[in-house]
């Protein structure tokens, strides 16, 4: 179910929605909320030798804590099978799940969590169907993703990259530009965002190549018609028809995410006609 009030949260497309102003008794009325600010830095303070002041490395973020207190308002006769069903809901898993947040202005957006449970006390208030609750859930990736996943095919566009790149720390002023020839995909958030790649085959040693920012992802492989190789940029893995392990085809790891707005995307082989490239991904915030 996809959220439509304002300031409501949901973990999982099934799960309880929390805050809603729309659904009778019972419901949960959310007081605070943790977590949803800047994730906390991973950081490294180190002293200068022989001088004053200090170094700190903070380039990357930890994983997030998200807390949600509030109350449940029931009737007396209620309120157990209501807390029995939010304790279900967010119960532990294995696997992550979508934990959904609509805020105003920017409407739903979502973290992969694992959920750790639901808290609350026997109190005077039970006698009255309302009990105080507590929700906790973690973010191993910090990132808040768009609801809507983008998903864009790239036809087979013939000239494979067999060369290498390298970083220049100088500004030059001789060449011709460089015309970008692949497909636009836009990241509408305000961070890189992981996408996965879906190669389709039939082809031979294809590359996908990021025109924008400079990287190519070269795979020593042949795909016959109706196979495919999926690339995971977040999990750094390769696999063939979605079950094999081909991590070992990647000729350089050039890993890559999508940047904050547009960047063209080319999909490239030595031998690919009829082939395509899949890119999904969903826009990421801070």
């Amino acid at each position: 179910m996809a959220l439509t009030e304002d300031l409501t949260f949901q973990l999982g497309t099934g799960g309880v929605i929390l805050n809603s102003d729309s659904s009778g008794l019972p419901f949960v009325d959310v007081i605070n909320v943790t977590g949803l600010d800047s994730a906390p830095f991973r950081e490294t303070i180190r002293d200068h030798e022989g001088q004053d002041g200090s170094f700190i490395d903070a380039e990357f973020e930890k994983g997030r804590d998200i807390i949600i207190t509030g109350s449940v308002f029931a009737t007396t006769g209620t309120l157990e099978s209501y807390l029995d069903t939010l304790k279900s809901n967010y119960a532990p898993v294995k696997t992550l799940q979508q934990f959904f947040v609509r805020a105003p202005g920017v409407g739903t957006r979502f973290l992969y969590v694992k959920p750790r449970g639901c808290q609350y006390d026997w109190e005077l208030a039970r006698r009255y169907g309302e009990t105080k609750v507590m929700f906790k859930v973690f973010a191993e990736d910090p990132r808040l993703y768009s609801e809507s996943q983008v998903s864009i095919n790239i036809p087979f566009s013939a000239g494979a990259a067999t060369g290498f790149g390298f970083d220049l720390g100088f500004s030059f002023g001789f060449g011709a530009a460089v015309t970008n020839t692949g497909t636009i995909v836009n990241n509408a958030g305000n961070r890189p965002t992981p996408p996965i790649f879906v190669i389709n085959g039939p082809c031979t040693t294809p590359s996908i190549i990021d025109e924008t920012y400079g990287h190519t992802l070269t795979f020593n492989t042949i795909l016959a018609a109706g196979e495919t190789l999926t690339i995971d940029t977040q999990y750094k893995t390769v696999k063939l028809n979605n079950a094999t392990n081909r991590r070992s085809t990647l000729f350089i790891p050039d890993w890559f995410y999508i940047q904050p707005g547009n960047t063209s995307i080319k999909y490239s082989a030595i031998v690919g006609t009829g082939s395509s490239l899949d890119v999904k991904f969903y826009s990421a915030w801070r």
